[in-house]
């Protein structure tokens, strides 16, 4: 009976003094100052980086179609493009901002005949403009673009591309449908019987990719880029009197048209860290008769030929002029 009465007091002030150490705890805690969340990150950085790639090919298909070098030639071309992000934001609209850049050079190891007229050293390309991704999903880029040749002059384009990346739907393998504008703004040709200033051409394509490191964990990367290239008819031929370079003899009017040619291929980089190995293969089927009559300038650079020859292609004959073309190349890199 002590006992049962003795342990009701103690077990009350039990409570009681559990209960105040909590409310003291409580009021204490409600009265420490609360530590501050960290800054939100800010979407404006400055990120750098780029990729130094060395190519070698067996000739060269430029982008408006012209075939410059014999086939089975041996083409050296380093290159380097920069990248420099200043805004990233994926919860926005514009997801990110960014300079370009871009230098390219190109060598012909052996010139012989026609080609011992000019430099080993070829061409120098570069390029300067800007890229902004928008929608998740998107990215635009716009750029200037100059050829310039080492004996004789430049020739200056701009160069608009509007690409999509589907890699969220989760599939396999990608397509990356992609659509690009091409201006030149003067200087000459770049297909040497085309308008020499105030025109453009348009590409339409794709870049299917599978990636064997998302199912193998093999570092290899293959791609089937495939793009057509179309425009006004004076891109190719301007039709001033100076273009009459078609037909069995060489000498009849080379017939217009909006279509420049067609290219699909298979190129495959297979990374080492910062490092990688690629190789690959392009082939061209040449729809232009213009590109076709103006193959025969002998690999030299094309303001070049149209400036030595009083405007016109030195060309080898229209009637053999390859409309199938092969590129293969192979060569290394390395991104940071």
């Amino acid at each position: 009976m002590f006992t049962r009465k003795l342990a009701s007091p103690l077990v009350a002030g039990a409570a009681f003094a559990l209960g105040l150490t909590g409310f003291i705890s409580g009021a204490s805690a409600a009265d420490m100052p609360l530590k501050a969340p960290p800054p939100p990150a800010t979407p404006w950085v400055l990120d750098f980086h780029g990729d130094l790639d060395f190519n070698f090919q067996n000739t060269r298909v430029t982008g408006g179609g012209l075939l410059l070098y014999p086939t089975g030639s041996f083409l050296v071309q380093p290159g380097v493009s920069m990248d420099l992000d200043i805004y990233k934001n994926k919860s926005t609209f514009i997801n990110s901002f960014s300079l370009i850049g871009t230098l390219w050079n190109e060598d012909y190891v052996d010139p012989s005949g026609f080609q011992a007229l000019f430099r080993h050293w070829q061409e120098m390309d570069w390029s300067a403009g800007i890229s902004v991704g928008f929608a998740e999903h998107w990215t635009f880029s716009a750029q200037h673009l100059d050829f310039a040749f080492p004996w004789d002059g430049t020739i200056s384009n701009d160069v608009f591309k509007l690409s999509f990346d589907d890699s969220y739907w989760g599939y396999p393998i990608t397509i990356n449908p992609y659509f690009q504008m091409f201006y030149t703004d003067g200087g000459g040709s770049s297909v040497i019987l085309g308008k020499r200033a105030g025109t453009e051409r348009f590409e339409a394509g794709m870049v299917p990719t599978y990636d064997f490191a998302k199912t193998t964990g093999i570092p290899l990367t293959i791609s089937a880029p495939t793009w057509v290239e179309f425009g006004p008819s004076d891109f190719w031929n301007r039709n001033d009197g100076t273009t009459s370079r078609c037909g069995p003899t060489g000498t009849s009017a080379c017939s217009l048209s909006n279509w420049g040619y067609f290219s699909t291929g298979l190129q495959g980089p297979y990374s080492l860290t910062n490092w990688y190995v690629k190789g690959g293969i392009q082939y061209y089927h040449i729809m232009n008769d213009a590109l076709l009559a103006a193959q025969g300038t002998g690999g030299v650079a094309p303001l070049a030929a149209e400036t030595a020859y009083g405007g016109t292609a030195v060309v080898s004959g229209f009637s053999t002029a390859k409309a199938d073309i092969g590129v293969v190349s192979a060569g290394f890199g390395f991104t940071w």
